[in-house]
């Protein structure tokens, strides 16, 4: 199993805060980062994006990518497709140009990655290029493991 590096807690209505499993958190710190300036980063893990959302989408693309596309093209186009392009000046020239809105997946948050794949599906979809969502895909997966464990029990038990 990979080892974690993201830990949840919950802060009060007083503003304290604790880790769920701080015991956790010290061994992964002492083991990882003895002698290194650290930076933390707290966010609501309501808003922030879920490890399913991250690696299902790039999962969820593969379909597409077995076509000939380019997983990097694929995501350019599916960011600028949902949330579109803003005017940027050129700081030396001043020339007007486009850039996506939403550059990068990593800075998303919970809501916009969802939107990201709803919105992937559709297109996909209008393509004639069907994919799996992440949430199928797990749903699907475990569904699988379960069938091949009762299987196999059934198996030893005859």
């Amino acid at each position: 199993m990979a080892e974690p590096n993201t830990f949840t807690g919950f802060c009060n209505h007083l503003g304290v805060w604790k880790f769920d499993h701080p015991d956790q958190v010290d061994r992964f710190v002492a083991r990882k980062f003895t002698g290194c300036e650290l930076t933390v980063t707290i966010e609501d893990k309501a808003i922030a994006k879920t490890r399913l959302q991250e690696s299902g989408f790039h999962a969820m693309l593969k379909p597409w990518v077995a076509e000939g596309h380019q997983i990097d093209v694929l995501k350019r186009t599916m960011l600028e497709a949902v949330f579109g392009l803003k005017e940027v000046p050129h700081p030396v020239t001043g020339e007007v140009f486009l850039v996506l809105r939403e550059p990068h997946t990593s800075k998303l948050t919970k809501a916009q990655y969802s939107e990201l794949i709803e919105r992937t599906l559709e297109i996909a979809a209008g393509c004639g290029v069907i994919l799996e969502a992440p949430n199928e895909y797990k749903a699907r997966k475990l569904k699988e493991r379960r069938a091949a464990e009762k299987a196999a029990r059934k198996g030893r038990a005859a």
